[in-house]
């Protein structure tokens, strides 16, 4: 029987699902049933925070971090191990989620500030310029209801000119950090605020689904948490699940940062245990494809007291270049299309989102759109169709970080940042500190950046140079440098 094939919106004008759902080619012929698709974006989570990417663990007490659901999702779906954030920070990061472009592309190069006066010291623009296409969009001339709920941080809470989240293509939206008081997501003064945001998130977010549901309309989610950013705050009962971790003979000890940090990581992993009980009850659950990721690595201890968080075996953390400042946890799930139980080494990075959600909803790009953007097309990682092997990826990853990094000057990696297959390069923006690493998977140190193979492969330098320096050339006018990414230079590098 010949195979049903859905054209892209452009070509159909914008024919919503609902009514392509309803064509068949044959008497008898199964309806198509486009996917929900759900984004959960944790927040400074680093590699090692999730159960199944090895977990924390408190020496003292022998406790580890408990992510059950999540790690659920993993076991039903597949685990990458090569994904990477955009950006080591907030804003960008989620730019490039929402655009397909890397963020510098777009005019946002670090936190975006809540004024006017903020950004312009940082050089860049006040919020995500609207006449750039997103995904949120692109679902929604689909057909799709889209939804956002939590963190929103692409244009100012302070900034009048900055729009709403309804303005990128989004139906329905409860938010904070963005410029919409009216949808507000609880009172931010109020007790344990931070403690209960994932539950406030979830509870706007299944009313959506419900409503989605009911108007019988696929949905697209943008599930954005708190958790783990600064400040955290755990109710009493969110703590008492770790209760031994702190509680040492010598100090009497009650809480300490370990306990405080994972107990609101947990908390918003019990969360995505309400999504998935809501998807299942609904007979929604085998037709979701979700994701699961982070929107940058950890942040430093020095920076707050209670980010306890872990890049596992990486080097680096929020702010910084190496790895483990942008790469983090990413898992998909989608029981009726993934093969579950399966891990997959393919290289992936924030861009590619938007042409990969598109694709795999069967909505994808058409060949011009997607040769506008820095993302790539990565829907075969996620359908298995390599088998064993990692999926190729043509583009080449590209990183900037303009401003200082924080903590130990182990992690603070040059300016710039490449990636082309196995092979990472850094240097500072003035041409200096050249770092080489190959990445292969299950190679020895420099693996994990520690070991700087750039005086011997002098051609791969002078070739992923010239490639740095040509993209850093194509950019928009951004922020100025900062000169004080030198490293340890003749400090202790460990």
């Amino acid at each position: 029987m010949r195979q049903l094939r859905i054209a892209s919106p452009g070509q159909l004008g914008g024919v919503c699902w609902i009514l392509l759902g309803l064509l068949v080619l044959v008497e008898g012929a199964a309806p198509v049933s486009p996917p929900n698709v759900i984004l959960m974006l944790a927040d400074d989570w680093g590699y090692g925070d999730v159960g199944v990417y090895g977990g924390p663990h408190y020496p003292a007490s022998g406790t580890m971090v408990r992510t059950p659901f999540i790690d659920t999702m993993a076991r039903e779906g597949v685990i990458f191990t090569d994904y990477h954030t955009a950006n080591p920070v907030c804003s960008p990061s989620r730019a490039a989620l929402m655009t397909g472009f890397f963020p510098a592309r777009v005019g946002i190069h670090t936190a975006l500030s809540s004024n006017a006066a903020g950004n312009e010291k940082q050089g860049q623009v006040n919020f995500l310029n609207l006449s750039i296409p997103t995904v949120t969009e692109h679902f929604q001339k689909a057909g799709y209801l889209v939804g956002h709920f939590g963190k929103w941080h692409l244009g100012g809470t302070k900034e009048p000119a900055a729009p709403p989240p309804t303005a990128y293509g989004i139906d329905s939206a409860v938010t904070f950090n963005s410029n919409d008081p009216a949808h507000h997501l609880g009172n931010g003064s109020q007790p344990y605020w931070a403690g209960i945001s994932s539950t406030l998130i979830m509870d706007n977010a299944l009313k959506f689904i419900e409503k989605a549901r009911s108007l019988g309309k696929p949905f697209y989610l943008n599930l954005w948490f708190h958790i783990a950013h600064a400040t955290l705050d755990p109710t009493p009962e969110q703590l008492a699940v770790y209760a031994n971790v702190c509680r040492l003979a010598a100090t009497n000890q009650t809480y300490c940062p370990h306990q405080i940090y994972w107990a609101s990581q947990t908390e918003t992993d019990g969360q995505i245990g309400r999504l998935m009980a809501a998807l299942k009850a609904g007979n929604m659950y085998n037709n979701t494809f979700s994701v699961f990721t982070s929107d940058n690595g950890p942040e430093d201890v020095m920076v707050y007291h209670n980010a306890q968080g872990t890049t596992g075996p990486w080097r680096g953390r929020k702010r910084s270049l190496y790895e483990g400042g942008h790469r983090v946890a990413f898992i998909g799930h989608w029981p009726d299309k993934i093969q579950p139980g399966r891990v997959d080494h393919s290289i992936i990075g924030g861009a590619d989102w938007f042409p990969t959600a598109a694709t795999m909803a069967g909505i994808p790009l058409t060949e011009a759109e997607k040769s506008k953007i820095d993302g790539e097309d990565m829907a075969a990682a996620f359908l298995n169709e390599k088998g064993s092997l990692p999926s190729n990826r043509e583009k080449m990853l590209f990183w900037e970080w303009r401003f200082g990094v924080a903590g130990h000057c182990w992690n603070q990696a040059p300016h710039l940042a490449v990636r082309n297959g196995t092979w990472k390069f850094l240097m500072n923006n003035d041409g200096t500190r050249h770092e080489l690493y190959n990445m292969t998977y299950g190679r020895g140190q420099e693996n994990f950046e520690s070991q700087n193979l750039a005086a011997i492969y002098p051609d791969v330098v002078n070739s992923l140079k010239s490639e740095l320096s040509t993209w850093l050339a194509s950019l928009p006018k951004g922020p100025e440098f900062t000169e004080d990414n030198f490293g340890c230079g003749t400090q202790p590098m460990i």
